[in-house]
């Protein structure tokens, strides 16, 4: 379903025939070569020879600095399919594998990012002139990426496109022909992705992309009817639950329905953090479980609906407070209610009980995890103000510390790990001292007798590794923005962003957390961060390993192919893999 507005422009698809005699080819691959070789100012607009679809995506291309040299696409492992897409593609596609068996062309289907996620071919030649081309499952043929596709130039014109072999920007592409349609939400307009026809520019039929926007069309209206059923039982469900005497939600793999009630527990995080913790966790009928959402964690009864449908849940949230948050019921304060000791619940109700047993607290965890920032809190509750910090490796003044201690300043010994052996009698003192006292200590760096002493004088408690705790990143990010000065400290972020940082790894614990939130707060100014304002690690694949295991395989892939005559088939069949995952290979190590 498209409005007038979408319909090609002259210049698209339409009307074009698909095939390009050798003049022809000559003369495209000459005006895309002057305009790489020029740049933008060398042809003016519309002097190219080719269509204004083609030579707006060539001019996209070379503004962008696409490379055009040795393969350099991008792989990701497509794991995060959006079910939606999959679910509508997949029926029609297999329906189509018999029809095509004979025939030398691929059916190709890409995610919204240009990601391929799916690929059939059955006839031999055209499958290894698709792997060639790196054309399969897992590699980015945005046009960012490869430049001028029949995948990703559809997504950015959100219209059908028809790219005849130098047409194509990457000469890795040169010998195919692709005729790609955009596949549209039905009712919303959302881009799913995009499906495209592939084969060799010898092998062109008049009617592949007449064939293609039909097949576009087949899985647009298979969205548009199990969106129908999902919406249909989403209200019947949020109607169950819309007057419960509590907040509730209801949640599947795209939305989130909240009473009333339940508004004040959501936020463009909510679904990022709450649908892959039921989808993981949650179980058919009905459970009680601490869920994670945007103001941080609550218990709740969930329910699963078993309808037969995709997964979706009612989320009643139970009343009361978060007792590992609250302050400990014997001390009466006054004033503003101060900040959680950790998002971390078990950790902040370990930290409740060394304080209240009037312990001395040690803050333990690896390089980033935030440890002085959770010790600052810990002294905040025992009331000292702004604490005297040392560091234990750069011969501290321990005289001066003991002082501080005894005017009720506070003191923050830092870096344990590095305390020498002769300095260890003067923290056992310190200990010893009345005042409010906390230390912080990376365990993995410390020597037995730094461990035996605190062992000795204090509680250790340990802070986890963020990405074992992902489900609280929205309130460290929250607490982080509200440490701003205006406006950054009113900027948002929008629910695909929310995605990639919960989807994040975080090697440098909240100090790298802390890190990109203060830069893209400060460029956005109180704005709302969209995905493409990331960091290109957050968005990009994973980093390649490292170390002996992984030069092992790369030597065994290299192995493989050289004795297939790099052949890939050859080699993952030799290698017991996929072939997919050979590609991976090839990439993580260089080899392609």
């Amino acid at each position: 379903m498209r409005a007038d507005g979408d319909r090609p422009a002259p210049g698209g698809a339409a009307g074009r025939p698909p095939v390009l005699d050798p003049a022809q080819r000559d003369r495209t691959r000459r005006s895309r070569e002057a305009l790489l070789d020029g740049g933008l100012l060398v042809v003016p607009p519309g002097a190219a020879g080719v269509p204004q679809l083609i030579e707006r995506s060539w001019r996209r291309c070379v503004g962008e600095q696409v490379p055009v040299g040795p393969a350099t696409i991008a792989y990701r492992e497509p794991e995060d399919v959006s079910p939606a897409l999959f679910r509508a593609a997949e029926p029609v596609l297999a329906r189509l594998r018999d029809s095509f068996a004979d025939v030398p062309v691929a059916m190709v289907l890409s995610d919204a990012t240009g990601r391929i996620v799916v690929r059939h071919v059955e006839v031999r030649r055209q499958r290894d002139a698709m792997d060639r081309a790196y054309a399969a499952e897992g590699f980015d043929f945005s046009e960012q990426s490869i430049g001028t596709n029949g995948l990703g130039t559809v997504l950015v014109e959100r219209r059908p496109v028809l790219v005849r072999g130098p047409e194509h920007y990457h000469p890795l592409l040169e010998d195919l022909t692709c005729a790609g349609t955009p596949i549209v939400e039905p009712g919303t307009g959302r881009l799913l992705g995009s499906f495209s026809l592939a084969c060799s520019v010898r092998d062109v039929h008049p009617l592949m992309t007449v064939l293609a926007g039909d097949i576009g069309r087949q899985i647009e209206a298979r969205v548009a009817e199990e969106g129908g059923q999902r919406r249909r039982r989403l209200v019947d469900a949020y109607l169950a639950v819309e007057r419960a005497g509590t907040a509730a939600l209801v949640v599947d793999e795209d939305t989130v329905l909240a009473n009333g009630a339940g508004l004040a527990h959501s936020g463009p995080e909510l679904h990022p953090v709450l649908w892959p913790f039921l989808a993981e966790h949650a179980r058919p009928g009905v459970a009680r479980m601490r869920v994670p959402l945007a103001d941080g964690p609550h218990d709740a009864v969930v329910e699963r609906l078993d309808d037969g449908g995709p997964p979706a849940y009612c989320v009643r949230l139970l009343p009361g407070r978060r007792p590992a948050d609250d302050p400990a019921p014997a001390r009466v304060l006054t004033g503003p209610v101060p900040a959680p000791l950790h998002p971390d619940p078990a950790v902040a109700g370990a930290l409740h009980t060394a304080l209240d047993l009037g312990e001395r607290v040690v803050v333990a965890g690896a390089a980033g995890t935030g440890k002085a920032h959770t010790a600052r809190r810990v002294l905040a509750r025992l009331g000292a103000g702004e604490p005297l910090v040392l560091d234990a490796g750069t011969d501290p003044d321990w005289t001066g510390a003991r002082g501080a201690l005894a005017q009720g300043r506070g003191l923050l010994v830092r870096r344990l790990q590095q305390l020498p052996a002769a300095a260890l009698p003067q923290v056992r003192r310190l200990a010893e001292t009345p005042g409010p006292l906390a230390f912080t200590v990376d365990p993995a760096g410390a020597d037995d007798g730094v461990l035996g002493l605190l062992g000795g004088v204090a509680t250790t408690v340990e802070l986890p590794a963020l990405a074992r705790c992902r489900d609280r990143l929205p309130v460290l990010v929250r607490e982080i923005l509200a440490g701003l000065p205006a406006p950054e400290r009113g900027t948002r972020f929008a629910p695909a962003t929310w995605d990639r940082l919960l989807a994040w790894h975080w090697p440098g614990e909240v100090a790298e957390l802390a890190t990109t939130v203060i830069a893209l707060a400060r460029r956005a100014r109180g704005g709302v961060v969209e995905p493409v304002d990331l960091p290109a690690a957050l968005a990009g694949p994973g980093r390649a390993p490292s170390g002996l295991l992984a030069s092992a395989e790369r030597s065994a892939v290299a192995e493989a192919l050289r004795a297939a005559g790099g052949n890939r088939s050859r080699a993952a069949a030799a290698l017991g893999i996929g072939r997919t995952t050979l590609y991976r290979k090839i990439r993580e190590f260089g080899l392609g």
